[in-house]
């Protein structure tokens, strides 16, 4: 195959795209694999920041060692990869050891690496990070290894970004946006297992319907934005005051509920009481800066199987003893009773 054939070769395999993934790590496999391929090099890493620690740390490679990937990450700006991903422009060396710019230079020389090339993976607003790929020999990397990658690059960041959609579509399709906690139909959807769980191990589940006190007032007087804020925070309370196993929804609007599985009625009012008490006590942020708002919640609750042995009848109860908090002068939690009348 002459030189003009190999490279047509190879932009074909840019252009050939793989109509399935399996996730991300399906879709990094392929990237180091296909750079591999593309710029004949000896080894590869993709690096993306991570928001949450604010490092480019290594996500994907191929041809180094365990040692090689546990080296510390980088940060934006930082080292040669740090300022790719800064400056969004590709870099390409004989010999990484002998760039004064290289973050770990120890690290590239036991490992054996010589030439190195960088480029950026850029997506239409943002850089996600950066392909990196390595020879363990000074054969420089050519203009066209470069030209290859840059386009490969784009074609990774499309398929990063549609991978990341897809995961975020499925999140939205079960996760409140808002509160990050189960929506309505997922809620009910764990409510139906737990109570098959519950019956096949013989154990009690309670239901707690929970309710903002004044919300609609607040959320009218101090604007949509800090009624999402409240919402936001009163969250995190919920998160903060249950046990692990306990599970949260969203029902709708400033309505949540909480399944407490292998809990008895007593301990199902004791969260709801220390819930109460915790809500009362907080300061929740207001439009007028130097003033708190404070609030209160309303709880009902119905237990499985004391209450209903179906998942429909115990949450129907359960919103009835909320009913029966609201009118009864709200910041307190009811038990279902047969007896009571909503």
């Amino acid at each position: 195959m002459n030189y003009q054939d190999e490279i047509l070769d190879r932009i074909f395999m840019i252009t050939e795209r793989v109509i399935v993934f399996d996730g991300l790590d399906d879709i990094f496999s392929h990237i180091v694999k296909t750079s591999v391929a593309l710029t004949k090099a000896d080894a590869v890493t993709i690096r993306v920041f991570n928001i949450e620690t604010g490092f480019l740390e290594i996500a994907y490679s191929i041809g180094v060692s365990e040692n090689f990937i546990q080296q510390s990450p980088i940060s934006v700006g930082e080292g040669i990869i740090g300022h790719t991903v800064l400056e969004n422009k590709s870099f390409s060396t004989r010999d990484a050891t002998q760039e004064i710019s290289c973050k770990n230079i120890d690290v590239a020389k036991a490992e054996g690496i010589k030439a190195m090339m960088c480029v950026p993976m850029n997506s239409r607003e943002s850089t996600l990070g950066c392909i990196t790929v390595y020879r363990k020999t000074n054969q420089e990397f050519a203009d066209h290894d470069l030209m290859l990658l840059s386009i490969f690059s784009a074609e990774a960041v499309e398929a990063v970004e549609k991978a990341k959609l897809i995961t975020e579509l499925k999140k939205q399709a079960t996760i409140d946006p808002l509160t990050s906690l189960f929506n309505k139909r997922s809620i009910i959807e764990k409510l139906q297992a737990e109570i098959d769980r519950s019956k096949r191990h013989k154990q009690s589940t309670a239901i707690l319907f929970i309710d903002i006190d004044n919300f609609k007032k607040y959320n009218d007087g101090h604007g949509h934005l800090m009624g999402d804020k409240l919402l936001h925070d009163f969250t995190a309370l919920l998160h903060r005051h249950c046990r692990t196993e306990d599970i949260l929804g969203r029902f709708g609007g400033d309505e949540f509920i909480i399944i407490a599985p292998q809990s008895s009625i007593s301990g199902a009012l004791s969260l709801a009481k220390k819930l109460c008490k915790e809500v009362q006590q907080y300061n929740f942020i207001s439009s007028n800066i130097n003033q708190p708002f404070n609030t209160t919640c309303s709880i009902g609750i119905a237990l499985y199987p004391e209450h209903s042995d179906d998942y429909e009848s115990l949450m129907d109860k359960a919103d009835k003893a909320l009913f029966i908090s609201k009118r009864s002068g709200r910041n307190k939690a009811t038990v279902w009773q047969e007896t009571a009348k909503p």
